[in-house]
């Protein structure tokens, strides 16, 4: 583990992570086996999205009764993989994917065995062959995050169908129809609040239903699939530095529940401060959570709190910014996020397009696009979002930037872009222009991300570590939930995992002995 980890994990053995995601008590132990179970299956799947849904699949196309435990609402399932890219990162060579992971991974591959690695590789060499058998219409997405890297020449991104990235088409035309041709059992706005535990071994989940606790029985075992901690603010900042105010762009229903029940339970945990993130969106009261920032022209600077430039400015993953990572000195590191960020612009990139649209990805996109974004944003400036001022030293006054500093500032890009070259950051020549249309603008963007990627150890076999180095019995986790990925990410490569090792965990678990009873 790293010293980080195992520091915060030493603060989990004074206090555990109570409900609500803080520290306090000692550390709760999962439930005692109830008088009376309400519900039984051989396998309980906690958590509706690409790894649960693919856990349910496989166990019970090897014979296994499913049931799983969904905290949202059935109209909202499918958590950060229905409003994800739904792009798959495909490794097309299992020696080359190797090499790339151990690239990606760099100094943090040190908790991270040869042989989970080789089931990594495998098994996501093996997801376009599984993907097609369900019906999934394979179309590539150019997407090779870290081309320098060893063994990147490996690096596919599959889509289902030609298109742009997003719009659920994966996960609505592939995966929920092979759910309900399989008919499995799905109880929504459920969610797991404990795990049951007799000799050691898993036995079944407490529940959540309709203000009632209900018992369910897990004949075979139970599978964590219910994602990371991005909603709980507590545990972002016990083991996210640097990030004093973040909002999720994906599901709102992802809170810790399962690191939580996993730690009750005995698990050891790996990652907790890794994160596919941040980038810079923008939050409105009321939306619950961010929005993607579309670039809709190229007169346009984001600043820090001091009214200078900190980053090569872009879309997601284009550019400097690789999933919140940037080089530094020649090193790779997680994007410094200086609040309060703003993006300056001119009239001209007012009017080219809808700074906060959504893509066809985000989650308020696909869940009813709650707030309908005007066109030419000005609706936004109307509503105060978007600051608005004849000069860029009145606008640098009416967000409490320094106007000496601001006015500094968009001279020294202006140069920049009338030379075409961006000698601070090396922003693409292509997106350089002039902020020199008044009126100017200003909106403030947070930093936001997808996904954490900590949570509970597994092994090859997709099993949950306890924190005496040993399986913890019948209890199994896929996906985001204690993520393999310790450092860089590669796009897509959560839904791979989520499909590899949603695989090994929906058969093992199938293959675990009966409890009966």
């Amino acid at each position: 583990m790293k010293r980080r980890d195992i520091l915060k994990q030493a603060l989990l053995g004074a206090g555990a992570i109570a409900a609500g995601g803080t520290l306090a008590g000692p550390i709760a132990k999962a439930a005692a086996p109830p008088a009376k179970w309400d519900e039984e299956a051989d396998v309980v799947v906690i958590g509706y999205g690409f790894a649960g849904t693919t856990v349910a699949i496989t166990a019970h196309d090897a014979g296994a009764k499913v049931l799983m435990l969904e905290k949202a609402p059935e109209e909202e399932k499918g958590g950060n993989s229905r409003i994800s890219g739904n792009i798959v990162f495909w490794p097309n060579d299992v020696e080359k994917a190797k090499t790339y992971f151990k690239a990606l991974t760099g100094p943090y591959t040190d908790n991270i065995s040869d042989e989970m690695i080789e089931v990594w590789a495998t098994e996501m060499n093996a997801n376009r062959v599984w993907l097609e058998k369900l019906g999934m219409k394979a179309a590539v997405f150019p997407l090779v995050e870290f081309p320098e890297f060893p063994g990147s020449d490996c690096v596919q991104c599959l889509m289902n169908g030609e298109g742009p990235a997003g719009e659920a088409r994966l996960f609505d035309r592939v995966i929920e129809p092979a759910m309900k041709a399989r008919q499995i059992r799905a109880l929504y706005e459920t969610p797991a609040v404990s795990l049951v535990k007799v000799n050691d071994e898993i036995v079944g989940v407490i529940a959540e239903q309709k203000g009632k606790r209900i018992a369910v029985k897990a004949h075979r075992g139970v599978v964590l699939t219910c994602g990371g901690f991005e909603n709980d603010k507590t545990m972002v900042h016990t083991y996210l530095d640097g990030l004093p105010r973040i909002y999720p762009s994906g599901t709102p229903y992802n809170t810790g529940d399962g690191i939580r029940m996993a730690v009750e339970a005995g698990a050891e945990l790996w990652h907790m401060s890794n994160i596919a993130g941040p980038e810079f969106f923008f939050k409105a009261r009321d939306i619950p959570v961010s929005r993607w920032t579309n670039i809709p022209g190229h007169s346009y600077v984001w600043v820090a709190r001091d009214a200078t430039r900190f980053v090569a400015e872009g879309t997601i993953c284009l550019v400097s910014d690789r999933h919140g990572k940037v080089k530094f000195h020649g090193d790779w590191m997680q994007q410094p996020a200086p609040i309060p960020i703003h993006m300056i612009f001119d009239e001209t990139f007012r009017k080219a397009g809808p700074i906060g649209k959504g893509w066809n990805f985000s989650w308020d996109y696909l869940h009813g696009n709650r707030y309908d974004w005007s066109d030419d944003n000005s609706r936004e400036v109307e509503k105060g979002w978007i600051k608005k001022a004849a000069s860029v030293r009145e606008l640098a006054a009416m967000i409490n930037l320094s106007p000496d500093a601001l006015d500094g500032t968009i001279a020294r890009f202006n140069t920049f872009a009338q030379n075409h070259k961006d000698e601070e950051y090396g922003r693409v020549p292509g997106t350089l222009a002039a902020l020199q249309t008044p009126p100017f603008y200003a909106i403030e963007l947070t930093p936001s991300f997808v996904n954490t990627q900590g949570g509970p150890r597994r092994d090859k076999n997709a099993q949950v570590i306890g924190r005496d180095g040993r399986p913890i019995p019948r209890l199994y986790s896929a996906g985001e939930l204690g993520s393999i990925y310790a450092f860089l990410y590669q796009g897509g490569g959560n839904v791979g995992e989520c499909f590899a090792f949603g695989r090994v965990a929906g058969r093992n678990v199938a293959q675990e002995s009966h409890l009966g009873g």
